[in-house]
């Protein structure tokens, strides 16, 4: 997007822009697959603000976020697509930092202003109460850093990434109340992809245009309403010496309407 479009009119363009032609991010909330056979046809869904989010950082960030579009396909080949679109707020910033909160906002799977998603996976093995899966994640989000001086554009865009191998696991269940706890895990390699211009802006050139790492996530969901989700994740190939060499931990509550 070019520095000079600040005007509303040039910001509303750009979400147009954002929301019909962006490629689709890393993580969002993993999707819980609840089928024990196998599929017997296909199924596609629709859903429109489904569920609230409150994600809090090792980095004293605290945000909100809402999921406001959800479409899904699940084949009887295995295979599982979806695109969600996520909206975040941040309440608190508990870093004195502009560096480590614009970084907060980087490592946060499901955060910036506006966030796309695609995933997809495919399963390699299936039981009652277990299943495994290969996922793939990629796509792109926009973030707003902080205030830049000269009416500079202080926004910029990510492209991300996640491939990694999924573990899901019904650990209790209540047919009479149609209930279950399921517990997954989901380690995996990440990469993120920023111009150079935005790098020396504002991560004071100490990350790489395209870098790369690795995340680890678990989770629990109860009842197909609730799910918490503890993830960590770091970036490799950032500079030793920097502010960014370090283990990001977020612990996030999701809550299905």
């Amino acid at each position: 997007m070019d520095s000079k479009s600040y005007s509303f009119f040039k910001g509303s363009i750009f979400i147009i822009i954002f929301l019909l032609f962006g490629t689709f991010i890393q993580a969002q909330l993993l999707e819980i697959d609840y089928t024990k056979d196998k599929r017997e046809e296909n199924n596609f869904k629709a859903q429109f603000i489904r569920t609230g989010i409150i994600g809090a950082s090792s980095l004293k960030n605290l945000d909100l976020t809402v999921e406001a579009l959800k479409l899904s396909f699940n084949n009887k080949q295995k295979s599982q697509f979806a695109f969600t679109l996520y909206g975040t707020n941040t309440v608190w910033k508990g870093n004195r930092m502009d560096e480590l909160n614009t970084f907060d906002f980087l490592m946060n799977p499901i955060g910036g202003r506006l966030n796309g998603s695609f995933f997809t996976s495919y399963t390699i093995d299936k039981k009652d109460l277990q299943n495994t899966k290969l996922a793939l994640s990629i796509g792109k989000k926009w973030i707003q850093g902080p205030s830049i001086p000269n009416f500079k554009n202080s926004s910029f865009i990510e492209n991300y990434g996640r491939l990694g191998w999924i573990y899901q696991k019904i650990l209790a269940e209540d047919a009479l109340t149609n209930s279950a706890l399921i517990f997954w895990t989901f380690p995996s390699l990440i990469f993120h992809q920023i111009s150079e211009e935005n790098i020396k802006t504002f991560f004071n050139d100490q990350l790489y245009p395209f870098s790369y790492g690795y995340a680890l996530e678990f989770g629990l969901e109860y009842n197909k309403k609730v799910k918490i989700t503890l993830i960590g994740q770091q970036i490799l190939n950032s500079d030793p010496e920097g502010d960014f060499d370090q283990i990001v931990a977020r612990l996030i509550f999701g809550y299905r309407f």
